[in-house]
């Protein structure tokens, strides 16, 4: 109501069309919806514990403190050496791929889960890279599902074994397509 006697004065003081005043009045309306809508959602947010529920949507685990205490962790990277090199089956476009990674976790204890259980988790990585093709390993989005799997590849070989597991993700250090 302020706004619209605010519009009408000022409409009847310039001499300006009521159209003006109208197409004033809409773009502040759209404008005080958008903040207040925005306030709103920031509020539920905060009410009904954010963190906690966008964990939960991605089917996190949430286990208290010590999730929250290991999120708020600096990144620790760990190099993959040596580097992995394997022969592609279908030699027709490329012969093999060389590649090295780091993988990211927040939590040291992983790191020295994966020192410890080297072995293990290089076999396994191993067998997984060995079901990569060449048509697939040229496009990024390849590569990307790579990393992803390498991820979780670790993971399961350190959970199979009864070892601490934890690795988020895993970057690429060098890739190389022969």
């Amino acid at each position: 109501m302020v706004v619209k006697a605010m519009a009408e004065e000022e409409n009847e003081g310039s001499g300006k069309s009521a159209g003006n005043s109208t197409m004033k009045i809409v773009i502040i309306a759209v404008v005080l919806s958008i903040v207040l809508s925005g306030g709103i959602a920031g509020g539920v947010v905060l009410l009904l514990g954010g963190d906690d529920n966008a964990q939960q949507a991605t089917g996190e685990d949430v286990s208290g403190e010590a999730s929250a205490a290991a999120a708020n962790e600096p990144p620790i990277y760990h190099s993959m050496d040596p580097k992995f090199v394997v022969s592609f089956r279908d030699q027709k476009k490329a012969r093999f791929m060389q590649f090295s990674f780091e993988i990211m976790t927040r939590d040291s204890e992983v790191i020295s889960e994966i020192k410890e259980h080297s072995p293990a988790v290089r076999s396994n990585l191993l067998m997984l890279i060995d079901n990569q093709t060449s048509e697939k390993m040229t496009t990024r989005e390849g590569k990307e599902q790579l990393l992803v799997e390498m991820a979780e590849d670790i993971n399961k070989t350190l959970e199979s074994i009864g070892a601490k597991s934890g690795v988020e993700t895993a970057y690429y250090n060098s890739f190389v397509i022969q």
